[in-house]
């Protein structure tokens, strides 16, 4: 029965992260002379996956205050008004280790 339910939840959900990543292909398939450049797709893919991993060094910890991931979480608004998602994730990344190496 667990089985039956496990495999369930997993088809369940490959069939929504499939859905997700055709969004934009049906979108641009209608719209053929206007759809975004491969290279400029590929740009944007990137940037969404850096999206989530800023969101993820962010709330590394839900129930504990942590005033680091509270300055990352703060910075990270202003930065991503001056910077790509990348690129903010890089200085916070870097910024993050040497908080965390300075309270050791």
């Amino acid at each position: 029965m667990i089985r039956i339910i496990g495999l369930l939840v997993t088809v369940v959900y490959c069939c929504m992260a499939t859905a997700n990543t055709e969004r934009y292909s049906s979108i641009a398939a209608k719209y053929q002379e206007h759809a975004l450049a491969s290279d400029t797709v590929a740009n944007a893919v990137m940037q969404g996956e850096c999206l989530v991993q800023l969101k993820e060094l962010t709330f590394k910890k839900k129930n504990d205050f942590d005033p680091i991931s509270e300055w990352v979480n703060y910075r990270s608004t202003s930065l991503l008004e001056q910077y790509s998602p990348c690129e903010t994730l890089i200085i916070l990344e870097i910024a993050n280790k040497q908080l965390r190496d300075a309270t050791k």
